[in-house]
């Protein structure tokens, strides 16, 4: 029978596999929602490169531009409140809340494009962060 300690420890052992792959092919992968009943369960899987190419940040050069962004704005961290946020990833299918921001905790934020916009301060200064990060 299929229940959440069963879950965790299958999730676990998993988990334990999966370093190995993540380390040998320089990739990170996530487990994103699960759902289970008393027969089986399922879970999505995300695999993401580590890499830092050219075509790595073209995808999300034009991901960035169609949600209206001027740049690519993953990394880019800004202020609300007195808590920090880091731009971890754009979620093109939500529509409302496209961008994940975590804090240095750990835990993790959905925002709206035009909150991100404001918080980091708008186009112009998105601009002159990415093009400063190009010079360096």
């Amino acid at each position: 029978m299929i229940n959440e300690k069963k879950i965790d420890t299958v999730q676990a052992k998993i988990k334990a596999a999966i370093a190995q792959i993540e380390k040998e092919e320089n990739v990170k992968i996530s487990f994103g929602n699960i759902r289970y009943n008393s027969a089986y369960y399922t879970s999505q899987l995300k695999v993401s490169t580590l890499e830092k190419n050219e075509k790595v940040k073209g995808v999300y050069e034009s991901i960035c531009r169609s949600l209206g962004f001027t740049q690519d704005v993953v990394g880019m961290t800004f202020t609300k409140g007195s808590t920090q946020y880091e731009i971890i990833d754009i979620k093109t299918r939500n529509r409302k809340y496209p961008v994940i921001a975590k804090t240095k905790s750990g835990k993790q934020y959905k925002f709206t494009v035009s909150t991100v916009k404001s918080l980091i301060g708008g186009d112009k200064i998105i601009n002159r962060n990415a093009n400063l990060d190009k010079l360096v």
